[in-house]
């Protein structure tokens, strides 16, 4: 607490901060006010257990363990002054005793685990060619100067050089000038001998305007605004090649790791919402010029952005409140793609460029499911295809050149690490493969970045349970094989069944890295949910065509749909059982449709049509999601 003439500090190990406390703030609030992320799935509500801390000193200045705390940490932890940072704060007669020059000492410790490190984030993904059609493009034009005897004004002599020209470019009857070229034009036109190079916007507005043939020098940039991390893939659109790319985790996960956690959090804060924009739009602005950097190209040289994200993600992009989202009937603000001023959303690019966000289809399924039809083009399959953008929140489409049926699952934070003792997010020392020898139960594994074991990602919590099943540790609905409870790798503790992967010894937080009763119940709740939900929407398919079709082919996308073993998410039953040549990943096929509709703009036009022609199924209220859910969470 910072006021007049005292204040209580807290030490932060082991990075050796010293931080100012303020008065009624959890540690984890003050953690994240002061710019160290530390991870934290439930976004400080205390209803994931990850934000483990070491109180080093001062214990007996905080609140007594709450609820909590007791839920997730065990008895040992708390008697050596574990607690979470986000329900620790400093007493009232602590603060008080400050006044009275009392200063409580606070030293606090961050295990490795829990302290924001490199993230592995999924950048590329499978493109169809395109032909390059941009919504942007430059045109050089050198103009007659003009004399006494004909002294026609800037404008007109730049109308009449262009007019022969017109048709050639694509240039609409009508076309016109925004104020800013306007205002530039004087100065530019006479810069380099009436040598002008004019950036058209859709064909019938003239944007900007350098002096010279610039015409090399324009560019876009495509985003992929996912719950968990950002993409940006800078692009020139005279020539249709990447430049560069950036990505970054987005700072909103600090306020909750799923979308309804967001949702939460804009409705039950004032400024929640401006906060949750500002953030995400800081950080958009930061691989904006990432990427500008890693090219040597300047942030004006950029005139379009296009942005694919969930339905809750692109509202708070845009700055409109997704409340009534998570509510029955689901609605969003609006479904319709925009067009619209990049400054009016604050993206740090040319002063005259513009944004363009892809059109959300309906309820939780957003512009990234369209992005990933675009790139998929799942609408021209024959064969029955099955598209999954495995994320922190599930979007499944199935469908083929005849018809689109879509629908979204909330599966995808278990796969991150929420309400899994050891899981976390694919970051460096997380275990990605894993093998368990069924002799003797020997476990052999790789991590990110080859660093020591501090936990599993969801890749890894597949292979996990995909092995422990296939050593016949784990039975078929999902419980711990009675045969092997006395092994020495199967553990009690605090009453629950557990397995141990890694030793204490060979990992930095000295803490056996397992996976328990509950760990494997989690998993069994995700994988049933992508399977019914698929389920489901097939089922809905078959009524509407009177069919009765069978998925042919199947499509991962997102990151966790790229680095999972597809044989053992197939084994453990979380994707329909076809042969692993029809299975295929597709990579970041949301950012790669942000891509396209920036590189080709009758993609939009694509996407308005479908927009229109997709069926969307609200799987959670379909009469027989109970029942399917059911029969989904057994393994096969």
């Amino acid at each position: 607490m910072k006021s007049n003439n005292y204040q209580i500090t807290v030490d932060i190990e082991p990075i050796s901060r010293r931080l100012f406390y303020n008065e009624n703030e959890t540690f984890y609030e003050l953690l994240i006010n002061s710019g160290i992320r530390v991870q934290s799935l439930c976004g400080g509500k205390g209803t994931c257990g990850k934000c483990k801390i070491l109180v080093q000193e001062g214990m007996k200045f905080l609140n007594p363990p709450t609820n909590s705390e007791t839920k997730y940490l065990t008895k040992s932890e708390i008697r050596e002054n574990w607690r979470l940072a986000c329900q620790c704060r400093v007493k009232k007669p602590q603060i008080q005793s400050v006044k009275t020059h009392q200063t409580p000492q606070l030293r606090i410790f961050i295990p490795k685990d829990i302290l924001g490190e490199e993230f592995k984030i999924l950048t590329s993904g499978k493109s169809k060619k395109i032909n390059l059609n941009p919504n942007v493009k430059k045109i050089y034009v050198e103009i007659n100067k003009p004399n006494l005897e004909n002294p026609v004004p800037d404008i007109e002599r730049i109308l009449s050089s262009i007019s022969s020209i017109k048709d050639n470019i694509g240039i609409k009857s009508g076309i016109s000038f925004e104020i800013d070229t306007i205002r530039k034009i004087p100065l530019v036109l006479r810069e380099d001998q009436h040598r002008i190079s004019l950036t058209l916007y859709n064909n019938k507005k003239f944007i900007d305007c350098e002096a010279g043939n610039k015409t090399e020098d324009c560019f876009g940039i495509a985003f992929d605004i996912g719950t968990t991390t950002l993409v940006g893939y800078l692009i020139n659109l005279h020539n249709g090649k990447i430049y560069s790319i950036a990505s970054a985790l987005n700072p909103q996960t600090a306020y909750g790791e799923d979308v309804i956690s967001r949702i939460t959090y804009v409705k039950d804060n004032p400024a929640g919402l401006p906060k949750l924009n500002s953030i995400l739009v800081d950080s958009l602005n930061s691989i904006i010029k990432e990427t500008c950097t890693k090219a040597n190209v300047s942030t004006s040289q950029i005139y379009e952005a296009t942005i694919v994200g969930n339905s809750v993600m692109h509202h708070l992009f845009l700055n409109i409140n997704p409340t009534y989202i998570g509510l029955s009937p689901y609605v969003p603000a609006l479904k319709s793609d925009l067009n619209i001023k990049a400054k009016d959303v604050n993206l740090e690019i040319s002063r005259s460029g513009y944004v363009y966000v892809l059109p959300v289809i309906a309820g939780f399924v957003g512009a990234d499911t369209m992005g990933v039809i675009i790139s998929s083009e799942i609408d021209k399959e024959t064969e029955l295809t099955l598209a999954i953008d495995v994320g922190t929140n599930g979007e499944l489409v199935i469908g083929n050149k005849d018809a689109l049926f879509t629908g979204s699952c909330a599966a995808g934070s278990a796969l991150e690490g929420a309400h899994i003792q050891h899981g976390m997010r694919a970051a460096a020392g997380a275990i990605d493969t894993l093998k368990i020898n069924p002799s003797d139960f020997s476990v052999e594994y790789t991590t990110i970045n080859s660093k020591k074991p501090i936990g599993f990602c969801g890749s890894g919590i597949i292979d996990v349970v995909a092995e422990m099943l296939r050593a016949k540790l784990l039975t078929r609905s999902g419980n711990f094989n009675k045969e092997f409870i006395n092994h020495e790798r199967i553990v009690k503790e605090e009453k629950e069944t557990k397995f141990i992967l890694v030793n204490k010894d060979d990992t930095p937080i000295k803490r056996h890295i397992t996976i328990s009763q509950s760990d494997v119940r989690e998993l069994q709740m995700a994988k049933g949910a992508f399977f019914s939900g698929a389920r489901l929407i097939l089922n809905h398919l078959n009524r509407v065509n009177n069919s009765n079709l069978e998925i042919k082919q199947i499509l991962l996308a997102g990151a966790f749909g790229n680095y999972i073993n597809k044989k053992n998410a197939k084994f453990i039953g979380m994707i329909p059982d076809i042969p692993d040549e029809k299975l295929f990943q597709i990579g970041n096929a949301a950012g790669i449709g942000a891509q396209n509709c920036l590189l080709n703009v009758d993609l939009r036009k694509k996407a308005r049509r479908l927009q229109e022609q997709i069926h969307y199924v609200e799987i959670a209220v379909d009469k027989d999601f109970q029942k399917e859910f059911a029969s989904a969470m057994y393994f096969p």
